[in-house]
């Protein structure tokens, strides 16, 4: 008997000398665990509105409307003190109106620079200096021009072999083999 009443001492928290605070934990016990059951069946009650024949009516809650504007009726209240006290600002803002420029449409314009004139014929290869010489005719004068350089009011920007791209008379564009001209 002795090794069972050692075991259930252990167990129950050491000696059997401490029995003045069984009750109190007996009853911290029992309050704790009315708590819970309370909860419990309180979570799994029906509703109550049911039960009360005279109760009103819940509200229905309107669904909130995303897209809907909303008026704005803030207003600023603009004649306050300057918080650095240098002057009253102002509460009323003047607009002035824009002002329209008439411009002549003959200025925005450059000259008229007839590009169907332009035709890129091809390109050449220097052997030594291993640079693209493209063939450009004007008016059925034929160019020979690298990158860079400028002949007849035309300069060549960039030679891409299968087209190039050339400034003339102020306007930039681009030539193809094929087509010969835009």
């Amino acid at each position: 008997m002795k090794g069972r009443q050692a075991y259930s001492g252990a167990l129950f928290g050491g000696s059997m000398k401490n029995k003045k605070y069984v009750p109190f934990l007996a009853i911290a016990a029992i309050v704790v665990w009315g708590l819970i059951i309370y909860r419990v069946l309180a979570g799994q009650g029906g509703d109550d509105d049911q039960l009360v024949p005279n109760a009103p009516a819940k509200d229905q809650k309107e669904a909130y409307n995303d897209y809907a504007i909303i008026k704005d009726t803030t207003r600023l209240n603009l004649n306050y003190q300057d918080p650095f006290g240098q002057k009253k600002l102002v509460d009323t803002v003047s607009v002035k109106k824009p002002v329209i420029i008439a411009v002549k449409k003959s200025n925005l314009v450059g000259p008229v620079v007839n590009m169907e004139k332009i035709r890129y014929s091809g390109y050449i290869r220097n052997p030594q200096s291993k640079k693209l010489i493209a063939m450009i005719s004007i008016n059925g004068k034929m160019l020979s021009l690298a990158e860079g350089e400028t002949a007849e009011n035309l300069k060549l920007i960039k030679n891409l072999q299968d087209s190039v791209k050339i400034s003339y008379s102020g306007r930039t564009t681009f030539l193809t083999l094929k087509s010969g001209n835009l």
